[in-house]
């Protein structure tokens, strides 16, 4: 705080003494202008605006007879304020000072007294302590005569158990733990022991824990109340009530309630137009619901169902009476069905008419007519552009089936002939032999009982199943004779295999070749500078050659021989031993 008196006076100085220095340096006091004495040169008259704090305008200022907001030669200027230098009370109140709320630091001569009780007091401050039976504290004394004034802050503590506090905002008396009453500002709470008591301005509360809760608001108030299984709540936009299997829930005016698992009702309440309303009673098997806004209705009584709207009503008694009335009088469509299921179902509309019976169905639109028996169906669509004749459809006898826009046209005479042709391509099947063609992209025929041969735009592929596999595409191919030979073979390599006795798997990407004829085993790599072959007659013989020397073996080493580069071994009784090395370096140079 007295950091903000002195920045306030230095600011008050400040608004003095700029004014003061100004009228010093203009010749006159700053009056009108003239060019002497250094001032500034100018084609109309100079003003002096107040700086700093202002005194109210009086006589004199009314004698000048200036006006603050208007210049010579009718320019606009800005009102300035009555005093510039002026700082808001909500600045005023933080600017300069780091207070936080708290009262400032009692001041004054320190008064102490001992007996009956220990007593100090300093400016509005006291304290009284017999430890530990009693500590008082008080703030906003009379600093002159420590008497109690309007601003008094006093709060005590009793045999540590008993707490009391009176000021200006907040009073309380507790005695821990089982009473309290407690005042803040125009809050008031009574607890004693389980019981609880709040008053405030337009609410209150009243609490018997574990029993009831209560409480009232301005807009609303809410009971609750375990032992009732009773919980409710409720305000101007929602309420909710729960007793026991009853229920109330409301959003506004949309109101829910029931009694579970007897009735359930709902009415969004709605006075716009758009009222929506349900009912259901579910030992009843029984459903009602109710729509303004499309003038909807809809019951349910187990199996019977009734619906109702502005274009069509609905009568069903499921799963074997069904019927449906339009409604054209008010925006619906002339139409009428009806269903007894399963023997029969008449259906009628401006767009089409359905008749179904046992063995028979008729339907007929603008531009479709169907009919389908178990001896003879047609079926036309796109007026008549397509068309399909069927004579038998259990049994088929006659197929006919065309259409016109896309040029496609079948023809089947069961079961000894059928073909088709479009401009996509064209098919024939007899039971001895059968073509397929898919103009400039593939070509298969059949031959009786189970012989195939396809060619297409990547290869061809000949098949007599399940033994003959034979084809080519792109640039793999395969053989198979089942199930003795197989043949895969592609860039990456091939595979021969002739069941059981001959096996050869080859790769070209790494160059290995292994290969495996009755007891023969032969095996190829590439190695650095050319390749490394073996031979082996198992188990008699084996021979094999590198770039770099050769080895042969009788019984897997009984006896042999091993040559690499310069260095020569032999092999008697499976231990190699060596018969010639390359000379040592440091031999030869000696």
């Amino acid at each position: 705080m007295r950091r903000a008196r002195a920045a306030g006076l230095a600011l008050a100085l400040l608004g003095i003494a700029v004014p003061t220095a100004a009228s010093a340096q203009m010749p006159g006091g700053g009056g009108g202008g003239g060019g002497q004495g250094g001032g500034p040169t100018q084609t109309r008259p100079t003003r002096n605006k107040p700086v700093g704090p202002q005194r109210a305008p009086g006589d004199d200022d009314d004698q000048q007879g200036a006006s603050p907001s208007a210049r010579p030669g009718g320019e606009p200027t800005v009102q300035t304020p009555q005093d510039p230098l002026e700082i808001p009370d909500a600045v005023k109140a933080t600017i300069g000072t780091d207070y936080d709320g708290d009262p400032p630091g009692a001041e004054g001569k320190l008064h102490r007294r001992f007996f009956p009780l220990y007593e100090e007091r300093r400016g509005d401050y006291r304290l009284r302590l017999i430890p530990p039976l009693y500590l008082e504290h008080t703030r906003g004394l009379d600093p002159e005569t420590g008497q109690a004034t309007p601003k008094t802050d006093r709060e005590s503590l009793t045999a540590l158990l008993f707490y009391q506090r009176r000021s200006p905002s907040v009073d309380a008396d507790v005695l821990f733990p089982a009473f309290w009453r407690v005042r803040d500002r125009q809050n008031h709470v009574l607890v004693l022991g389980p019981l609880a008591h709040r008053e405030a301005p337009s609410e209150h509360d009243n609490w018997l824990a574990p029993l009831f809760f209560q409480g009232k608001r301005k807009d609303g108030g809410y009971f609750h109340s375990p032992a009732l299984l009773t919980t409710s709540h409720w305000g101007e936009k929602s309420a909710f009530t729960l007793i026991g299997p009853y229920f109330r829930d409301r959003t506004l005016r949309d109101v829910d309630w029931g009694i579970a698992p007897f009735v359930f009702h709902g009415d969004n309440g709605d006075l716009d137009g758009a009222r929506k309303t349900y009912t259901l009673i579910p030992p009843a098997l029984y459903f009602h619901r109710e729509r303004e806004l499309d003038e909807s209705r809809l019951t349910v009584v187990g199996p019977v169902i009734s619906e109702s709207n502005t274009k069509r009503s609905i009568f069903d008694v499921a799963p074997f009476f069904f019927s449906i009335k339009g409604k054209p009088e008010s925006g619906g469509v002339r139409e009428s069905h009806t269903t007894l299921f399963p023997l029969f179902h008449y259906g009628t509309s401006p767009e089409k008419n359905l008749l179904v019976v046992p063995g028979y169905l008729r339907r007929v639109t603008p531009t479709a007519d169907t009919l389908i028996t178990p001896l003879f169906s047609r079926a036309t669509t796109r007026n008549n552009a397509t068309s399909l004749t069927i004579a038998g459809p259990i049994l088929p006898v006659y197929y006919r089936n065309t259409d016109i826009d896309v040029g496609y046209s079948a023809l089947g005479i069961f079961p000894f002939y059928f073909g088709s042709s479009s401009p996509k391509g064209r098919a024939l099947l007899t039971p001895l032999f059968g073509r397929f063609e898919s103009y400039n992209v593939s070509r298969t025929y059949w031959a009786f009982p189970n012989v195939t041969y396809t060619r297409d735009v990547e290869g061809w592929e000949t098949d007599i199943h399940p033994l003959v596999y034979i084809g080519r595409d792109k640039t793999s191919s395969h053989t198979v004779l089942a199930p003795v030979f197989w043949d895969f073979a592609s860039q990456k390599g091939r595979t021969t295999i002739g069941f059981p006795l001959y096996w050869r798997f080859a790769d070209t990407v790494d160059g290995t070749v292994t290969q495996v004829a009755a007891n023969t085993l032969y095996r190829e790599r590439r190695v650095p500078g050319g390749t490394d072959w073996q031979f082996h007659l198992l188990p008699l013989f084996s021979y094999g050659q590198s770039p770099s020397g050769y080895w042969w073996n009788v019984l897997f080493g009984l006896a042999g021989y091993d040559r690499d580069g310069q260095t020569a071994k032999i092999k008697a009784f499976w231990l190699p031993i060596t018969v010639s090395s390359a000379p040592d370096r440091n031999t030869a140079a000696r």
